[in-house]
């Protein structure tokens, strides 16, 4: 595999290529202190890009819009010092797959990666638990779901994996992918980032 590390920090970014290394000990890992010196290694074999939001005199939210408005297919992970709603939302609007605390031990940290790297959507702890309080079916007629999918919503709203949910509810990972279809569907998304996106949005308490 091979990863962009965009952080001006280098102890961090130091730590950031130890996690990769024990989720692919032979994995490429290229590190870049700032924007301009990332561009020209912006490619379409890279399987993600983990990005500073804090990068030295940058707009952070620019930098992820400018990177995927230029490279819309690249995997992007935000990692960051605040954790502030708002702004998890807008990446997440934005097309990243995660947002990553910096607070986040290592182990936490390497459990995102292996999300995002396996087709899934990581977020924090504190925000995963606010969709606890989705509306139900008949708070919400809006939401065309059967009860099971709604489970399946919530579940997949907290970040867990197709696998993990299909444990949680005793369900084949196989039906999880097509109850998760569906869901996407009635949202009208065409991703699971999206759809947290939507659901946070159609309640007051979740945005």
């Amino acid at each position: 595999m091979k990863f962009l590390l965009l952080d001006d920090h280098p102890l961090y970014r130091q730590a950031l290529k130890g996690i990769i290394q024990r989720i692919d000990p032979v994995a490429t890992v290229l590190e870049c202190a700032a924007y301009d010196e990332a561009r020209p290694l912006l490619h379409d074999d890279l399987d993600l890009v983990l990005l500073d939001l804090r990068l030295s005199g940058l707009d952070g939210i620019q930098v992820l819009t400018t990177l995927r408005t230029q490279h819309p297919t690249l995997p992007v992970v935000v990692v960051s010092a605040s954790e502030d709603k708002q702004e998890i939302m807008a990446v997440l609007r934005l097309g990243a797959l995660g947002f990553v605390p910096k607070a986040a031990s290592a182990e936490v940290l390497e459990y995102a990666l292996r999300l995002v790297l396996a087709g899934d959507v990581y977020l924090p702890s504190h925000i995963a638990l606010d969709v606890q309080t989705t509306p139900s079916p008949q708070q919400d007629g809006a939401l065309d779901l059967t009860e099971r999918q709604m489970q399946v919503m919530r579940l997949m709203a907290q970040g867990q994996s197709n696998k993990q949910i299909g444990r949680s509810l005793n369900l084949a990972e196989n039906t999880v992918k097509v109850h998760v279809t569906a869901i996407l569907r009635v949202l009208n998304v065409s991703s699971r980032a999206e759809a947290i996106v939507a659901l946070f949005q159609r309640g007051d308490d979740l945005v």
